[in-house]
This record gives C-alpha cells, structure tokens and sequence, in this order.
C-alpha cells in the first residue's frame, strides 16, 4: 500500500538543471578510519564524535552547495582578544569554572565564532579545526529547512495553513492528514512515534536514510518511513513534540511547492547570496532526498554569518533581503497557540517563558531574550537582538541530549558570554 502511494505525486526534477551536486560516499575516506574503529555503522556515537562530525558528509551520499563565485569580503572588524574565556566563568555540577574549562573539557565544544554587529570579538577552532573545517550541524538544520519554508511562503508558492495533503496528497491516510504545514512548522503536529531513550527518532527512520549505510530494512529513502506513520498522540496545534519526521515532511513540501531540490533552493536562496566562505554539504539518502532535518555541514563562520543576516533585518551585507522580514516578526514575536504547545513541552522546564516556532526556539534566560539554532551534541546559533549578538558554535558532546548538557550551555555559557559582550 506505502509502496503505491509513494509514487503518487511525487515531484520529479529531472527536467531541472541541478545546481547542488549530488556525490556518493567517501569510499577512500571510509578507508582510511577503518583503521580506528570507524564505520557506516558507528560514525555518529559519542566515542567517534572528534573525528567524524568535522567530515561528516563523507559517511554519507551528499549534495555539495556552492556559495557561488561573488564570496563577499571579509566585513568583520577582527577585535579578537575583546573576550578572554580564561577569566569569565560558569557552574557545573561540581562548582565554579573558567568557559575555557566548561567549553573544551567540559562540553567538549569543537569551535566558536562570536560577533557584535559586524566586530568579531572571539573565535576558536580547538580539536584540530581551522577556520576553513566544516562541521555537521545536526538539527541547525531544521531551522534552515523552515526558513526555506519561509522564502517560498512569501513567494507566493507556500501556504503554511493549507494541509499536507494539499501538497503530498500520498500522505491521506497518514497521521499528517489534516495537519497544517504551520503546525509541522512547529512541532505541533501531534505524531505519535516510539523512540528510545536519548534519541528523538525512532531507528527505522535513520535507516531509511541509510544514515549509517546500507541496511535490510526494505526503506528506500525517508519518504517510505514517513508513510508509515499512521497516528497521532495530540490534536493538531496542541502539544510541541520535537520530532524528527515533521522537518523531513516540511522539506518535501518545499520542494514540491517550489519545484526545486531542497539543496538547490538552499544554493539559490540563502548560500550564494550570504558572502559564504566556501561550501556547504548536504547529506542525503538513498533516493536523493535531503536530510532536512539534520544533515547540513558548514564552517563555523559561515554559521555566524547566518546569524548576521537574522540579527539585521533579514538581510544579507549587501542589503539583499534573504529572509523575510514577516517571518522574522512572526517569530520573535510568537502566537498563543505556539506558547501554549510549549508550556506543556519537557524543554518548558528551562525556559517557562519560551516558545517553538518554525523550527526555530525563542528562550528567554536569565534576562536575555534570544533566538536559538540547536542541534544535538552541541551545534548550536544564538542571536540576541539586545546587544546585536551572534555565538555560533560546533561541538561533540558525547550524548545527544541531557540536562547536564543544556544546563551547561543555556543557563552557564551562553548568559555569561552575552554578559560580557553587553558594554563592549
């Protein structure tokens, strides 16, 4: 029955000039880390997170988006040394210590760009990075998948009230019938999917993506997983549930409604016009649909740059608007219904006064309202419009989500960082 409908309306692009090339798995890669360990299978644990998150996309089939040849010049004001992380400092569990500390041993945070306006007060690259290593971004890619959404609604080409079926009429049947595009948007839309402890998929769907290599478990691609899921736990527009399938289905809304590869709008939409210092790599599975929840790879600074363009305005440092401004209103300023799906969230619990909207949190901590990118292990984007701040930041926490971790980050590093940053 999934394998039927799996065909019916499916966009075909093979009358599109591709712009975003699609490559296969690194096979001389694959064996040079056989040697330590290193497989398909076991790239993506904590124990191999030093190593394998900088090259991430080598594991898997990838789309390589090009920033184009107009590469912006440097517009940053180096005042590197303006924050010395040797004198500011946070709590763990076990009492007060230096961000230094927190970061490299604690949080075993791999790079760090910070930027007030256009003066880039502190960079790292520690674990062996430089300025020019890419790193997985993990679930920052969500946030870059719904503001795609977001460019094609103000396009004209994107209704987010219309259902999913207005766009994937394969999903009828499904629990995303009768769901928004609005509401997958938010995490709202109510799924209900088993998932182990410490993740926040169920392992079937990483295997349709074939995230660790081919597999017997007759899922050719994420549409055929996402087919079978047929219930729902919540009504519509109630409860926010971070769940993987909710970005997938958004990207393959976008790129029905769009008619373009997600990798191509994100190459022709944002990456060529954001001054991007050199490539970013999309990973994909086997049928080349995009990992549009977790798959980006990009250099640290380019992360920042991103922040950049949401902290002014939505515009990139030629003054071209790449992000619309009414979706960036409509997040920071939120809805009732976001704010109650997210009272009765677990991620409540850090910030009571915060909201999930279009894959993108709003947390307000310890006196700083913020917009936050985060991926699991600690990828993360913070922007706070008060003192104009980005924090861009890759990491390889060796568990995917904790409290201790999100602790360390939210409540201690981040606050502490935006505190000094404040009257520079």
């Amino acid at each position: 029955m999934f394998k039927h409908m799996a065909l019916v309306g499916c966009v075909s692009f093979s009358s599109m000039a591709m712009a975003a090339e699609l490559q296969p798995v690194d096979e001389d890669f694959l064996a040079q880390v056989e040697h330590f360990g290193i497989s398909q299978a076991n790239w993506d644990t904590g124990e191999h997170a030093s190593v394998t998150f900088p090259n991430a996309y080598k594991f898997t089939r990838h789309y390589v988006v090009d920033p184009g040849s107009a590469v912006a010049p440097e517009e940053w004001k180096d005042e590197t040394g303006s924050l010395d992380f040797t004198k500011l400092t946070g709590l763990d569990a076990d009492g007060e210590h230096t961000l230094d500390t927190l970061l490299k041993y604690r949080l075993k945070n791999h790079s760090m760009v910070v930027l007030k306006g256009d003066r880039l007060l502190h960079q790292h690259f520690w674990n062996g990075m430089t300025p020019e290593s890419t790193h997985l971004d993990m679930s920052v890619t969500k946030s870059f998948t719904a503001t795609l959404a977001g460019i094609a609604a103000a396009e004209g080409k994107l209704d987010m009230s219309n259902p999913v079926e207005a766009y994937l009429p394969e999903f009828k049947g499904t629990a995303f019938e009768g769901v928004s595009v609005q509401d997958v948007a938010d995490m709202n839309s109510g799924l209900d999917i088993k998932t182990p402890p410490f993740l926040s998929w169920d392992p079937k769907f990483t295997q349709s993506q074939e995230w660790n290599g081919p597999n017997d478990s007759g899922l050719n691609g994420i549409q055929d997983y996402l087919l079978t899921i047929d219930s729902q736990k919540y009504a519509p527009g109630t409860h926010y549930q971070y769940q993987d399938p909710n970005t997938e289905i958004l990207g393959l809304i976008v790129e029905k409604a769009t008619g373009e590869r997600l990798a191509d709008y994100l190459e022709a939409k944002i990456w060529s016009k954001l001054g991007a210092e050199g490539p970013a790599y999309f990973q994909a599975d086997a049928a080349g649909n995009t990992v549009a929840s977790g798959g980006l790879n990009m250099r640290t600074r380019d992360l920042a740059k991103m922040g950049r363009v949401f902290l002014n305005e939505g515009q990139n440092h030629l003054g071209e608007q790449l992000v619309p401004q009414a979706f960036l209103e409509a997040l920071w300023q939120g809805n009732d219904r976001v704010r109650a799906a997210w009272s009765v969230g677990k991620e409540a619990a850090l910030a009571p006064d915060g909201w999930y909207k279009d894959q993108i949190r709003v947390l307000n901590i310890k006196g700083h309202k913020i917009i936050v990118f985060v991926g699991i292990h600690g990828q993360t984007l913070v922007m706070e419009p008060a003192t104009d701040t980005v924090i861009a930041m890759n990491g390889g926490y060796p568990q995917t989500e904790t409290e201790r971790m999100n602790t360390l980050l939210f409540v201690e590093i981040v606050p502490a960082i935006l505190e000094a940053v404040a009257p520079l």
